[in-house]
């Protein structure tokens, strides 16, 4: 398939790791001692975990300056130094002062990036696919300022009709979809929900559209920084990444870190962990009442 960009075989454990960074909010010209800490849990993070992929979902800079593009040379260079695959997709922030498409003309051809723009009638910047052996398939999305569009829905109908009929699939964005403040209210969920679930008004019908497929395993968002939660609403596990950028807002007492996944040949689930900037890495137990009862 024309959409898939890179595939992956499993390691010798039968085992294909993710870490899942977002929200790196990467400026050059403010505070640059945040800026080299938010390289630096990069670096840490990786070694300790030794990742068979990096995932960024999305803000990779604030978009508030004109060094975006210097910002993206020196993300490049670190992950040159880091010599792991790494596949980004854009935040509502990345092309604020460029546009989006100059922005994502900045992730084309580097080392170790797997970013592609993807099928123009996708609609969007980066709708691209990943797989590991001939079992999962990783969708990497542009979710716009918050918004799918007609095209990406059609893509993500025809490429998974066109895969092995037993398949599991991952989807990586940026803002969560609607179903997020859904499953929090109705479901219970582990990790926690600081600030609410920042999603369009409209639902654009991408979450009915994985449900109906019956592949979708797994949903990994960022934009909301002080969010860390998952649930599973109709078979399907959304998740919060933890944010990594030390230049984005935060909140005392909830570290920056990353996300870990892990995918096994021959199971239809993952595992996942939170791996903090202290070098904690756990398995969310804390278990949420649902919000809203079902009636």
């Amino acid at each position: 398939m024309d959409s898939i960009v890179k595939r992956f075989a499993f390691d010798a454990r039968d085992v294909f790791r993710v870490v899942q960074f977002t929200d790196l909010h990467l400026c050059m010209t403010e505070t640059p001692e945040k800026f080299a800490q938010t390289l630096d849990l990069l670096r840490r993070v990786t070694r300790a975990t030794k990742p068979d992929l990096i995932a960024i979902t999305g803000d990779l800079t604030w978009g508030e300056t004109m060094d975006d593009r210097d910002a993206m040379d020196a993300l490049a260079s670190t992950m040159e130094e880091l010599q792991t695959p790494w596949a980004p997709v854009l935040g509502n922030h990345d092309g604020d002062k460029y546009g989006r498409d100059t922005f994502a003309s900045f992730l084309l051809n580097r080392p170790y990036c797997l970013f592609e723009l993807g099928d123009p009638q996708a609609e969007g910047y980066g709708n691209y696919i990943i797989s590991v052996g001939d079992e999962w398939f990783l969708y990497f999305m542009d979710s716009h300022t918050g918004d799918f569009y007609p095209g990406q829905l059609d893509w993500y109908r025809r490429t998974s009709s066109l895969l092995p009929a037993a398949h599991n699939e991952l989807a990586f964005f940026h803002v969560p979809i609607p179903e997020f403040r859904d499953v929090w209210n109705y479901e219970p969920c582990k990790g926690f929900n600081m600030e609410g679930v920042c999603c369009t008004t409209y639902n654009d019908g991408l979450f009915s559209a994985f449900a109906r497929a019956g592949h979708m395993r797994g949903v990994f968002v960022g934009h909301d920084h002080i969010n860390d939660f998952e649930g599973t609403l109709n078979g399907i596990r959304l998740v919060y990444g933890r944010v990594s950028g030390y230049q984005g807002y935060a909140m005392e007492g909830f570290p920056f870190g990353a996300r870990i996944i892990d995918m096994r040949r021959g199971a239809n689930d993952f595992l996942t962990q939170i791996y903090t900037e202290h070098g904690e890495m756990y398995a969310q137990r804390r278990q949420s009442v649902p919000v809203l009862y079902k009636r």
